[in-house]
This record gives structure tokens, C-alpha cells and sequence, in this order.
């Protein structure tokens, strides 16, 4: 007998909504042993509307955790239980990851969500790429497509052998080799169409390794000419708290802070990008170094207080 569409559609809704309790339980910092996890998992499943769930579903759905696309190293030890383990399988921010299949969840608990749930109107960020991108980069098959840059209708037909995916500021990218020149280059995916994967491989550069070209770039920028600096900015006390909550950048530490202001410090590579995430924070912001920023900051500031004279 075949399922109905609906019915599929809810057993889909119930096995992420179980991996989802799964992962975030584990990852939690504390041990979780097996019984704990299944009692967890089964509350929470009630509470949302579902019949529990065996100890082997549990179980599957923990292999599944270890797979693609979350590739999370889940280990299991008699008296700690379950714990995360190092060399996770992309090494990529399992909550950045989590995102999407939180908001899915969500919004496959209730109908009638639009009178509650309000979103600024959507822009197509190029996600239909997604599959077919982690299929070349795993196969390590060479991609082409066509791509339109800002501020032009004109798209410029490209070939890429491709190494990795990068979510920056909800923006998608994908990051790979070019063939002239010969050099690491991204791509934003919503300017991409009529993608293809090639049949023909290519062998991935040990000199390469995305992560580290990317350790001290701001935004999507990497380029070797922006020289990476270390840079200190002071805020206000409430904007430094911000800041503390939600870092401009991983490198990000507080060297100094009172009951007025609180000093960051930072390491990276000073790109259009971070010049524009610093200038947002005007009302608080004071470069301490390097001087060069402190001065570019200062003229950004003097001509835009000419153009906007009274």
C-alpha cells in the first residue's frame, strides 16, 4: 500500500524533530547517559503531540547524527555516556547547522502560524544549489554555471573545481579553485544559475585548507592584500555587553572593561566589510589601533559630516 504525500511529509517532520532533541541534548556539555537521553527525547515528544519512541530508534537515529550533513563524532562510554568527541566531520558550527532544521521544526508544529510569525520579505539565496554542491565537492568533481556579479544583468559562464560551502551572514558560498587564474576564489550562490557537475575529478591541492584561509577574514574576503592586524576598539558598556554576546569575530577577547566601557581585541584582516560592521557601532565606537584604522575611520566620519552639513 503506498503512503500518502502528508503521511511521508510527517514521519520526515518526526525523525528532525528527533534529531534535532538528540544533537542538542548531547551537545549540552553533559554526559547523557542512554536512559537519560531516551527520557528526554519521549518527553519532549509527548509534549509536542508524538507517540515515544524505543531505546533502538534512539539508537538509528544516533547513527544518522553521525552521518552527513551533521557528521557529528557522538561517542558513548559506560559511565559518561553519550558525549561529542573531537574531529567533528565538517569541523563547522553545529548551531549555524541547527538553524534551518530548528526554524523547520517550528513551523511544522501548528497551522495558522502567519497571524504570529512575521519575516522581512524573502530573497532567493541561491539553497537549491546546496545538494548538488556537496555532491561535486565530496566527489571532488569539477562544477560550471553561470554567475552574475552586483549591479549587472550579465552573466559570465565559469568553472570551478570546488572545496568547500561557507555561510557567511546568512549568505551562501562556495569556495573552490579557479582554472585562469589559478587561484581561490568564492562564489555567492544566489548569483548562480544553470549549475553543473561534471563527470570529470579533480585532485584536491594539499595547500589548500579553507579553514585556515578563511581563520582571518572578515565577511567572505581572504585576499593575501589585506595583511592580517591586530586591532583594538573600545564601546560603551551596553554595546560592549552586545558585542560580548554576539562577537564581530571569532578571535574577538576582552582586554579591559569597567562599569563605562569595555575594550576588544581582535585578530584579522581589516577588509570594506569590517570598516562597515565597526562604522554600524558609531554612537560607542573608539579605535585604539592600529592608527591606520583610527585615521580611515576619522575621514569616513569628516566627510560624511561635509556631505551632510546643516
Amino acid at each position: 500500500m503506498r503512503l500518502m504525500p502528508c503521511i511521508k511529509a510527517m514521519a520526515t517532520t518526526l525523525q528532525i524533530t528527533r534529531l534535532l532533541l538528540i544533537i542538542r541534548k548531547i551537545n549540552s556539555g553533559k554526559n547523557v547517559t542512554a536512559k537519560t537521553l531516551l527520557d528526554h527525547v519521549n518527553n519532549e515528544l509527548i509534549l509536542r503531540g508524538y507517540q515515544p519512541v524505543s531505546q533502538r530508534s534512539i539508537e538509528r537515529d544516533i547513527e544518522a547524527v553521525r552521518k552527513p550533513p551533521f557528521g557529528m563524532n557522538i561517542l558513548f562510554a559506560p559511565v559518561k555516556g553519550y558525549y561529542v568527541g573531537e574531529n567533528n566531520y565538517y569541523g563547522i558550527d553545529i548551531e549555524q547547522l541547527l538553524e534551518p532544521f530548528d526554524i523547520l521544526n517550528a513551523l511544522n508544529a501548528d497551522s495558522g502560524l502567519s497571524e504570529f510569525i512575521h519575516t522581512e520579505k524573502y530573497r532567493n539565496k541561491g539553497t537549491e544549489h546546496l545538494y548538488k554542491l556537496i555532491t561535486a565537492i565530496k566527489g571532488s568533481y569539477k562544477i560550471s554555471f553561470n554567475y552574475s556579479k552586483y549591479l549587472s544583468e550579465e552573466f559570465i559562464e565559469r568553472s570551478l573545481e570546488p572545496y568547500a560551502i561557507k555561510l557567511v551572514k546568512g549568505q551562501w558560498y562556495v569556495v573552490g579553485k579557479t582554472a585562469a587564474p589559478n587561484e581561490v576564489k568564492t562564489f555567492g550562490l544566489d548569483r548562480i544559475s544553470d549549475l553543473l557537475v561534471s563527470k570529470q575529478s579533480f585532485k584536491k591541492a594539499p595547500s589548500i585548507n579553507i579553514k585556515e584561509k578563511f581563520q582571518y577574514s572578515f565577511g567572505i574576503y581572504s585576499d593575501d592584500k589585506y595583511p592580517i592586524q591586530d586591532v583594538i576598539l573600545s564601546f560603551d558598556h551596553q554595546d560592549g555587553s552586545y558585542l560580548q554576546s554576539v562577537p564581530l569575530h571569532s578571535s574577538q577577547e576582552v582586554v579591559d572593561q569597567n562599569d563605562k566601557e569595555i575594550i576588544i581585541k581582535l585578530r584579522l584582516r581589516i577588509t570594506e566589510d569590517f570598516v562597515m560592521a565597526i562604522l554600524s557601532r558609531s554612537w560607542s565606537l573608539k579605535v585604539i589601533e592600529p592608527v591606520s584604522l583610527r585615521e580611515r575611520v576619522h575621514s569616513i566620519y569628516s566627510t560624511a559630516l561635509t556631505r551632510n552639513a546643516l
